[in-house]
């Protein structure tokens, strides 16, 4: 699949106010994620199962990083180990020069959220809470005052076109729209890094396009750090890097886009 629509997409996506600033964190030379000989095993039974194996990568500021690969490859435990969820078996992850398991729980908690915007397949959403107060709650954890954050993520949500659905319930959108509502919330904290694991596997074509091309936006204009899981292959050359992964190991790591 060719993106010669990607510009016009991206650019129906936005307004006059950016969801993010324009100007990048860091050098776009800087090593914003470096992870050392990393490997995660799990017991199960009697059996243990390697789901990394001594992974090194090098993730650079403006790198859009596809990773693709079987299911049970490990791509998922990958993106979740550098965004601080799962606890390596041994090995380092620095981000940005924080090495982020020398963190305790609520210290890596703190800096993830701060840092990070993740966005899975699945959203887990607050069901007591409308479409506006999920986008915003980011913001009140973190200590903001309500009424900055509602603002905030107001501008973010008019920008990718669902400030109409602020008053809805999420589990009441549909999957397009979730996953929008999911970007909004993942973008209201301005983050570095976006780590996005299969955030199209459960949309249509035309939908999934949308949302991709929404990260490319991201990645080309604001300059952000992507990681992207995806099994589709018409997205594998999608960012300016693909990753391949079989049984826990990086196999391929080349420049596309």
């Amino acid at each position: 699949m060719e993106f010669k629509n990607m510009k016009k997409i991206a650019n129906e996506q936005k307004t006059d106010k950016p969801i993010m600033s324009k100007d990048s964190p860091t050098n776009h030379h800087d090593v914003v994620i470096d992870v050392s000989d990393l490997k995660k095993n799990y017991k199960v039974g009697s059996n243990l199962i390697k789901a990394l194996q001594e992974i090194d990568l090098t993730i650079r500021a403006t790198d859009f990083c596809v990773i693709y690969g079987p299911s049970g490859c490990g791509k998922t435990t990958l993106i979740n180990t550098i965004a601080g969820i799962d606890t390596p078996s041994s090995g380092e992850i620095e981000i940005r020069d924080t090495d982020i398991f020398n963190l305790d729980d609520d210290q890596r908690g703190i800096f993830r959220s701060k840092k990070m915007g993740i966005i899975h397949q699945l959203s887990h959403w607050v069901k007591s809470l409308n479409v506006l107060e999920n986008v915003a709650l980011p913001l009140i954890i973190q200590g903001e005052k309500e009424k900055h954050s509602k603002i905030r993520a107001k501008r973010v949500m008019r920008e990718l076109g669902i400030l109409d659905l602020s008053r809805q319930i999420p589990t009441q959108l549909s999957g397009g729209e979730q996953q929008r509502v999911a970007l909004a919330r993942a973008l209201v904290t301005n983050p570095w890094i976006l780590l996005a694991d299969e955030p199209t596997g459960n949309l249509d074509t035309k939908t999934s396009d949308e949302i991709m091309a929404i990260f490319d936006m991201l990645n080309k204009e604001y300059k952000r750090t992507i990681i992207l899981v995806t099994h589709n292959q018409a997205y594998w050359t999608l960012g300016t890097r693909a990753i391949e992964m079989r049984d826990g190991l990086i196999v391929k790591d080349t420049k596309s886009g």
